[in-house]
Formats: C-alpha cells, sequence, structure tokens
C-alpha cells in the first residue's frame, strides 16, 4: 500500500496549481456553486474532490476521479494554507482515495483545485480520545486468560455477508454471486445459488426464522431492487416483492412488530435512497415523511420506545418512528465524529456501544437510551486503533472485538490488527487477548457459534485488498475456565412476559441466563445481534425463566438461549424462539 503523501506548506510560494500568495478570508479564490459547506458529508456522498472532518484538527481530503490532483488548502480566517497530492481514486469500491490533513491552527478547513474552492467543512473540536477510564489491559498468561484461536480453513468465497441460521448452520455470500451454507458438525459446504445477485444487500432475520435479504449488486454504486428470503428449514431461496429503489449497501432492521425497515443505499442509477421503506409481510410501505441522506450501511438498533435508533456512522444521531409516512427526531451528537466502519451493538436493551471507526481511533463510547436524556459518554478505549473490526456479543454480555486495521488509509492491509479485545459492561475496560494470524480488514465478518466460539471470516473483495477465502475460530477465555453448565430440557418458544422451565442438573451454580439473537453481519456491522439477561429464580432440578416484558426490548424471531454459571462459563447455546 503506498503512504500518505507529506503535506507541504506553500504559505507565500508559487507553484503550478498551488496558491501564489497567503490569503486572508476576503481575498479567497471563488467558490463552485455546489460546494458543500460547513457540514461533513455523509461518507457515502462524497463530492468528486471533498474534505471529511475527523477529529481534533485532523481531516480527510478524498478524491474520487481517475487521476492524482494537486489541491491546496487553508484554514478561513488565518494565514495557515499548504498543499496536498491526492492520490487517484481505486476505481471499485469505496471509489475515493483519502489523504490525511492535519493543520496547526482550529479553524474550518477550505480545499482548492486551480484557485476554486470545491470543498469547506468546519473544525469542530471533536476531542480524538481519550476516555476517562483508561485503556486497556494487555493480558498475559494461560488460554483461561487470553483464547484460543484454531488454525485457518477453507471458506470457498470472501464471505462479505455472515448469517447464523436458526438451525446452527451459517450461509454466507460476497462478490462471487453464489452464496454457500456451512455445517458445522460436518465441515461441509453446500451451495445455494439465490436469486439475485446479494453482493452489499441488506439483511435482518424475520420472526419465522427467514432471512430477509433486500437489495444487492448491479454495479459498484448502483443497487437493485429485488428482495428475497432464505428458508433455513427447506434450503431454499424465494423472491418477494422488489423495493420502490434500488438498494446498494442499505442496513434492514426488524422491528418489534415483526416487520422490517430498511434504509439508505445507493439505487439503480446510483443517487442516493432517503426515503426509507418497511418489509411489511407482503411488500413494501415507503416512509414518504422520514426522507434523510445517510452513509452506507447506517447502524441502526430497535429502541425500547419503539422507535428505531441510528447511532452512526455520522455523529449526529436520531430516532425514526416508522408509524405513518415516518418522521425523525434528534438524540444529539457522538462524542468522536464520523465513525464510518466502526463497529456499534446493542450490549442491553438500549444500551449501544459504538467502536473504533474513523481514520482511525482506539475509541469507544456508549448511550443509554433508557435515560430521559440520553447523551454519549466516553467508556475505555481499545488498546489498538481499529477501522474494519467486528464487534460480538458474547453469552456473558460481553463484547468481543476481532480483526481491522490501524490504518488511515481505507483497507490499509499493511497495518493489520491481530490481537482480539474483550469489553467488559460492568467496567468500561478492554482486556486484550490471543492474536489470530490473517489479515482481517475490508469485508471481514464475525459471528457467535451457538457453541460460544466466534467464527472469524472474509476480507477482500474490494478496495484492492487481498481475497481471504479461509475462515478462523475464537474460543474467548470462558471456554478454559471449567467444566460448562448444560441445559437438558426447556421450551423451544415462548410469548414476552412468559415463564418456562428450563433445566439444568447445575441449577445452584448458575448466575446468568441470556438471549443473543442470531448473528447477520456485513461491512462491521451485524444488524440482526443483541442482547438480553433474563430473569430467573432456582427450582428443583433447574430454573424458572422469564422472557422479555415485550416486543421493544426484543424483537421476536430466534434467539440463542444460554446459562452461565457463576466462574462466567457459558452452556451450548440452544435455539430459542421469541413469538
Amino acid at each position: 500500500m503506498r503512504a500518505y503523501p507529506a503535506l507541504v506548506p506553500i504559505c507565500c510560494i508559487a507553484a503550478a496549481g498551488f496558491l501564489t500568495s497567503c490569503q486572508d478570508a476576503s481575498q479567497s479564490p471563488a467558490v463552485r456553486p455546489d460546494v458543500p459547506v460547513e457540514q461533513d458529508p455523509p461518507g457515502s456522498m462524497l463530492g468528486s474532490l471533498d474534505l471529511v472532518y475527523v477529529c481534533g484538527n485532523k481531516f480527510l481530503a478524498t478524491n474520487a476521479t481517475s487521476s492524482a490532483v494537486q489541491v491546496t488548502y487553508r484554514v478561513a480566517g488565518t494565514s495557515e494554507t499548504g498543499g496536498l497530492t491526492l492520490r487517484e481514486g481505486p476505481g471499485e469500491d469505496p471509489g475515493y482515495s483519502e489523504t490525511e490533513l492535519q493543520t496547526e491552527s482550529p479553524g474550518a478547513v477550505e480545499l482548492y483545485r486551480d484557485d476554486q474552492m470545491v470543498a469547506r467543512r468546519r473544525n469542530e473540536g471533536t476531542p480524538c480520545g481519550a476516555s476517562s477510564i483508561s485503556a486497556s489491559v494487555a493480558a498475559v498468561g494461560t488460554e483461561a486468560t487470553t483464547g484460543k484461536w484454531s488454525a485457518p480453513f477453507a471458506w470457498p468465497i470472501v464471505a462479505v455477508h455472515l448469517h447464523l441460521l436458526p438451525n446452527g448452520r451459517l450461509l454466507s455470500f460476497g462478490k462471487d454471486g453464489i452464496p454457500y451454507v456451512w455445517n458445522p458438525s460436518t465441515k461441509e459446504f453446500t451451495p445455494s445459488p439465490s436469486p439475485s445477485w446479494l453482493f452489499c444487500s441488506g439483511h435482518a432475520f424475520l420472526p419465522d426464522g427467514r432471512l430477509l435479504v433486500n437489495g444487492g449488486h448491479l454495479s459498484d454504486d448502483h443497487g437493485i431492487p429485488d428482495a428475497n428470503l432464505y428458508n433455513a428449514t427447506t434450503g431454499t431461496w424465494t423472491s418477494a416483492p422488489r423495493m420502490a429503489k434500488g438498494r446498494w449497501y442499505p442496513t434492514t432492521t426488524t422491528l418489534a412488530n415483526g416487520q422490517a425497515v430498511t434504509l439508505a443505499g445507493r439505487d439503480q442509477s446510483g443517487l442516493v435512497v432517503t426515503i426509507p421503506e418497511v418489509w411489511t409481510g407482503t411488500g413494501w410501505r415507503a416512509l414518504t415523511g422520514a426522507s434523510r441522506s445517510l452513509p452506507y450501511y447506517p447502524r441502526t438498533f430497535l429502541a425500547p420506545n419503539g422507535k428505531v435508533f441510528y447511532a452512526g456512522e455520522k455523529q449526529s444521531t436520531y430516532y425514526l418512528s416508522t408509524s405513518g409516512t415516518g418522521s425523525w427526531s434528534t438524540v444529539g451528537s457522538r462524542r468522536y465524529g464520523t465513525r464510518d466502519y466502526g463497529s456499534a451493538v446493542m450490549y442491553e436493551p438500549g444500551k449501544v456501544l459504538y467502536a473504533g471507526g474513523g481514520r482511525t481511533t482506539n475509541t469507544a463510547e456508549i448511550i443509554d437510551l433508557n435515560q430521559p436524556s440520553p447523551t454519549w459518554q466516553w467508556t475505555g478505549s481499545m488498546a489498538y486503533p481499529r477501522r474494519h473490526l467486528n464487534a460480538t456479543i458474547l453469552p456473558t454480555g460481553q463484547v468481543l472485538v476481532t480483526g481491522g486495521t490501524n490504518g488511515t488509509a481505507f483497507a490499509d492491509e499493511s497495518r493489520p490488527v491481530y490481537p482480539a479485545e474483550l469489553w467488559n459492561p460492568a467496567t468500561g475496560q478492554w482486556t486484550t487477548l490471543a492474536s489470530n494470524s490473517v489479515v482481517r480488514s475490508y469485508h471481514a465478518t464475525a459471528v457467535l457459534l451457538r457453541d460460544g466460539r466466534v467464527l472469524l471470516t472474509g476480507s477482500g473483495d474490494g478496495a484492492g485488498t487481498t481475497d481471504q477465502r479461509n475462515a478462523e475460530i475464537f474460543s474467548p477465555p470462558y471456554l478454559f475456565k471449567g467444566t460448562r453448565p448444560s441445559i437438558s430440557s426447556s421450551a423451544s418458544s415462548a410469548t414476552y412476559g412468559q415463564s418456562f422451565f428450563l433445566g439444568t442438573s447445575q441449577a445452584s451454580t448458575i448466575g446468568a441466563v441470556s438471549l443473543v439473537r442470531l448473528g447477520s453481519v456485513t461491512h462491521a456491522f451485524d444488524s440482526n445481534q443483541r442482547f438480553n439477561r433474563l430473569s430467573f429464580v432456582k427450582t428443583a432440578g433447574g430454573l424458572t425463566v422469564t422472557t422479555p416484558a415485550n416486543a421493544n426490548l426484543a424483537p421476536p424471531g430466534h434467539y440463542l438461549l444460554f446459562i452461565v454459571n457463576t466462574n462466567g462459563v457459558p452452556s451450548t447455546g440452544k435455539s430459542f424462539r421469541l413469538k
């Protein structure tokens, strides 16, 4: 990978295509009529030459043209100027190169080409770190403190999209076009051709266990309007009614009523899709009152109030109401700026962790939507800056982070992050764990398996990255801390607020019962996973367990049911359906 070019101060130096003298605000060159001013652009809607604010005095200059471009910048209201050479765009997803710019002065930055302003972004004064809680604690010692990775094994495609099915098997698909199902028990792969090209689609599990996959690939930045349903029981695909618009890089979120809303993406013409659409079970309903331009793959969650919470990638966060024609309301701004290709999880109902991303940060922040006035707060920082990381909720309620790169280029494979890290919501601190052996950057995916291990795969299929047709499995430290409890019997489904008997001979040692929703992950975000801690009472021969009170806390569908003993060791997960 090529390194970023050095910044070249050019104040008062003549050069072809550069400013020929220092200028103050009254001497600024002409502004292009359509130049974006002040507000940071969504990551998917950059101009040909553009600026993105990062944090502190850091910006990113982007180039989506096919040639290297010499530009100049100035900090408004100051005499600070300089020059940059922007590498040509890659000609494929993501479509633009990135060059870091750090100014000495804290003012708005203006970018010029041939004496014409092409972009202007304000400096928002956002801290680049670090949180009030100290950074990660490095773990050393045995597998009971660091966990253990398997050796890599072959995977038939680059698993850009990865889904844990209700039957415990895994469905994956990538740019190759043919989905495959993997059976963890037999280690066999079975092709499952789909009706549409599903690369860069949105997806979420429906209440009956079918996987809804909407949108997909026409070409880079151009999406299809197709919708498809995968039935794990029969192993078959069926076509569903099409959306009003094509979508490439949308996010789909299951709602409390069992419907699903899809946001963002680009259509067949490469235009940003601003109108959300709701899958009703038989077709699509447009939320015409909720038009909003959002970056690719918004990080969205069903909130306890029944609305959909948009956590990023942009710094401003919102609620989307899907009632009627839809509407948006502001929640507040995150502490860090744009966290593109960072990973976000709802680690308890209404509580969201957002870690990494940007260009590139080790910081993380949390918000509690159960509070009257929710505000983002710093939590502990990771040991490693990461972009294209995957965050996976474990049966214990802790969050495992794997893979990514700590470079500031889009997908810098020369600076991979191999150690896994574990976030403890009780303390806000991270612990560094064992290292995997394969570079997992752009298009890597990770998902929790039924046996409590985590599958990490993918990376490649775009941005000039190496195609990784292989996978690794991580055994977290809890699998080396003694005998696992076991579930001898349990209901396979229950309604909300219902109590049921769970049989286990280790009832006296059980400290927690949890539900983890099945994973459905792509592009550093699992749009389907979430965690619920269930209340229970110890009884003869087992536990009496009570499900969540309502569907806003846990949308209907399939979960993994775990019991966890007082040593933090989980059982194998049992398929469980909330309905």
